[in-house]
């Protein structure tokens, strides 16, 4: 989600990648020496963009129903053919399965509509930067995308399918190693950074403040926007990352991160218990839109956060206080027990802001967001909303206000799962 300045346990936060979990930089093989850009498909085919979108998608048509089965199938496939890669991969298979089901689906959906496609492309790229990816692993990755294809389409899978599917792939390829070419020739794809800052907030959660260092080799400031997120990664657990809220505003030389304990060995449990002042972290690319909307399209404002969700909810807060934006904001704050452990944080900012409602919800959620906007869609204009939380509950919220009528462009959400 966005600078997450929310760090949350393993099972609710973690953000997995829709691609391979690995780390190619690790390997210099001759197949990670290909650094030039597939190109499309050679096979001879003609097509028109209508064409090849309607021969993607009525082949996919026949996978879909599949999903789970077919994304676990690829993934035997592609480790089966490159053993090699999966020292890299994460040991939540079902998830990973479901993320790249997911992106293959959304860029199935969107071939039609190149200003999504392209930037969503691009966004994957650049999330998976870090892992150090070149047009050998996408090659790698094709084949076992073709090799799918041809097995869950069966009889029905000609030679104008996988021409199709190449072609396709071709392109989705290119897009992604055209946007890190261009991302590597200006920015490290992480920063080192050193915890200068530890302390606990509350049994579970704490604090931690992180000085990024410049790289040498390509000279420039880690940079993000109120509301993204980061992935992470400590000395303890090599090639393994987890996102993480920034908790901070930006404009200066720290990061802040309030992290969840989570899952016994897991990130989480390494940055609360077995982190110190001192250590050093990796922290990728900024990443992340969750954002209030412009003030010219609403003239209210609702926030709904779950635990360490409010934390990049706070530095948006924070960030408009900044920039003197003082449109009426409420804030509900959900805890699983017990105050909220950032209600008195928030309650510090009211008196900056002059517009600020902090509301503790126990239950009833939907009720009490419904019950939010109509009080505030007074004269005056409509409200916008920023979720943040389990996707269960971001989905309930989300379904509430557009039910109340909340334009569906008016919502902004980032998912803990």
């Amino acid at each position: 989600m966005s600078d997450r300045a929310a760090v949350t346990s393993e099972e609710t936060t973690d953000k997995q990648d829709a691609y391979a979990n690995f780390d190619a930089s690790a390997d210099h093989d001759a197949e990670s020496e290909t650094e030039a850009g597939i190109a499309p498909s050679t096979t001879g085919w003609e097509w028109t963009q209508d064409e090849l979108i309607a021969e993607i998608r009525e082949s996919f048509a026949l996978i879909e129903p599949h999903g789970p089965a077919a994304a676990a199938w690829f993934y035997d496939h592609f480790l089966g053919a490159n053993p090699r890669y999966r020292k890299y991969f994460s040991d939540e298979p079902a998830i990973q399965h479901r993320r790249l089901f997911q992106a293959v689906q959304r860029i199935v959906s969107d071939l039609d509509r190149l200003e999504v496609f392209l930037p969503y492309l691009r966004r994957l790229a650049l999330r998976h930067r870090k892992f150090g990816l070149r047009a050998a692993h996408y090659q790698a990755f094709g084949a076992s995308l073709m090799a799918t294809v041809a097995n869950f389409c069966g009889e029905r899978c000609t030679e104008r399918t996988i021409a199709a599917w190449e072609t396709g792939y071709g392109l989705v390829a290119t897009v992604m190693l055209e946007a890190v070419a261009d991302a590597d020739s200006v920015a490290p794809p992480y920063w080192e950074a050193e915890i200068i800052a530890h302390e606990a907030l509350t049994g579970d959660i704490a604090r931690i403040v992180a000085r990024p260092l410049e790289d040498t080799r390509l000279p420039s400031a880690y940079q993000f926007r109120a509301g993204q997120y980061a992935a992470v990664e400590t000395a303890a657990l090599p090639r393994v990352w987890r996102d993480f809220s920034f908790a901070g505003q930006p404009g200066n030389e720290e990061i802040e991160f309030h992290v969840q304990l989570g899952r016994a060995g897991g990130v989480s449990e390494v940055l609360v218990r077995q982190t110190a002042v001192g250590d050093h972290l990796r922290v990728a690319e900024a990443e992340g839109e969750l954002a209030f909307p412009d003030p010219d399209r609403v003239a209210r404002l609702l926030a709904v956060a779950h635990g360490t969700g409010a934390a990049p909810v706070y530095a948006l807060v924070a960030d408009a206080i900044a920039e003197g934006d003082r449109r009426p904001l409420t804030v509900l704050l959900v805890s699983d027990g017990g105050p909220h452990y950032l209600a008195e944080a928030f309650r510090a900012l009211a008196d900056k802001h002059g517009e600020l409602t902090i509301e503790e919800i126990v239950d009833d959620l939907a009720a009490a967001v419904v019950q939010t906007h109509n009080a505030a869609t007074g004269p005056g204009g409509g409200c916008g909303a920023v979720l943040v939380g389990p996707s269960a509950m971001v989905d309930e919220c989300r379904s509430a206000l557009l039910t109340a009528g909340v334009a569906a462009e008016g919502i902004s959400s980032d998912l803990f799962d």
